[in-house]
């Protein structure tokens, strides 16, 4: 199905029709159910995402979301501010300049913090659980493709983490590359300065949210589940961007809160457990004390309202698989690897926690090990091979056409 998206990506794809969604098995719960989102991919054409939902909002303008268009030479000027120099980088000055070709119209009538796309989003959020706060039933999928690149938040948000004396390019798009020898230490500095102000952005505006559901007296009696969906590079590990072959920590470990109606006296924690995003669906349908359906992968977390911290049982490993790449992880070691076994990088989290020391070479029988674990859980259906205009490792991401 054409979609109009240049992201080829294993996963990434539209929801099949005749796929039963979240909101349609709310729907036989009798929930109302709203889908509020500025992750412009999800309302490309034959996406599927808003299938089911009693109404839909999409905040516009993200990235290169085609919502405003004016001829590239009207930011000539304003390049030179954001982009890195001529005679570094090719293909990182060429994406940078596609990426805010793309970007810059659709932001140009931004006057103040409340155009920004954390507080679109959540204050409409806050606009649907005030029309229907006298209904119990109610579900909102809310939706913040920040802090995604590029990373331009208000300046008091910035100045938080910017080194006052910075004078030099403000990179706050960067380009996806295994190698940032192109950038100074002053502009990943930089860079990791706007990301952060992007996040605090994020914070305020999601407290807000929070804030308004305090205000409104339904704080206590709603679930509440907080994920995001990937970290970024930001010179970590010598890697800038999203890259199949580092998938590191700050690419692949991600926040995941729950609270729960009712809320809890004091935190608890899921100890020395692996968790994913699939586990969300399961616990919905274990708070809604609902039979979880045979469909469902995933484990329900809301057992841990009634019990004290413990381990979940046969979760005491992950695999994450992106593209022709897997990694493995336990409390005791972390295997980055080819799905061929090829480029395997091995990490003894103990003695390294860094993930700094690759003893692959030296340990092929603790790599087969975990790869025997990576196979068992891709039943056979480990991808070898993909082919996409964007496979390049520089390239795979959004190729500057």
């Amino acid at each position: 199905m054409r979609t109009d998206d240049v992201i080829e990506i294993v996963g990434w794809t539209p929801i099949p029709p005749h796929q039963k969604h979240l909101s349609e098995y709310m729907h036989d719960f009798g929930f109302i159910n709203s889908f509020i989102t500025s992750t412009y991919h999800q309302f490309k054409p034959n996406m599927n995402y808003h299938l089911g939902f009693d109404e839909w909002n999409w905040i516009r303008g993200h990235e290169e979301d085609k919502y405003r268009h004016c001829p590239p030479t009207k930011y000539n000027k304003i390049y030179k501010d954001h982009i890195i120099g001529r005679g570094k980088d090719a293909f990182a000055r060429n994406y940078q300049k596609f990426m805010l070709g793309k970007y810059l119209p659709n932001i140009e009538e931004r006057t103040s913090e409340e155009d920004y796309f954390p507080a679109q989003t959540f204050m409409e959020a806050a606009r649907f659980v005030q029309k229907n706060k006298n209904i119990k039933n109610t579900l909102a999928v809310i939706d913040e493709f920040d802090p995604h690149e590029p990373w331009d938040p208000p300046q008091h948000y910035l100045d938080l983490y910017v080194d006052k004396n910075y004078d030099g390019v403000q990179i706050y798009l960067p380009s996806y590359s295994d190698n940032v020898s192109f950038l100074t230490e002053d502009e990943i500095k930089y860079m990791r300065a706007s990301y952060a102000g992007e996040v605090s952005l994020c914070d305020h505006w999601f407290g807000y949210f929070i804030e308004e559901l305090k205000t409104l007296g339904i704080y206590d009696e709603s679930l509440i589940i907080f994920i995001s969906d990937h970290g970024h590079s930001i010179g970590e590990h010598n890697a800038s961007g999203k890259l199949p072959r580092f998938m590191y920590p700050e690419l692949v470990d991600i926040p995941f809160m729950i609270k729960p109606p009712g809320n809890l006296n004091g935190s608890k924690r899921i100890s020395n457990s692996y968790i994913y995003n699939h586990d969300i669906l399961p616990t919905i349908f274990g708070f809604l004390k609902e039979e979880k359906p045979d469909v469902f992968d995933g484990m329900d977390l809301s057992i841990f309202l009634e019990e004290s911290d413990r381990l979940l049982e046969g979760r005491d490993y992950i695999t994450c698989g992106f593209q022709i790449c897997t990694l493995y992880k336990d409390d005791h070691y972390a295997l980055i690897t080819m799905n061929d076994k090829s480029q395997q990088k091995l990490f003894d989290l103990s003695r390294d926690p860094e993930w700094n020391n690759n003893i692959a070479a030296d340990n092929p029988d603790i790599c087969e090990d975990l790869f025997q674990k990576i196979e068992k859980d891709a039943k056979g259906n480990l991808l070898l091979k993909f082919e996409s205009k964007l496979m390049d490792l520089k390239d795979w991401y959004g190729q500057a056409r």
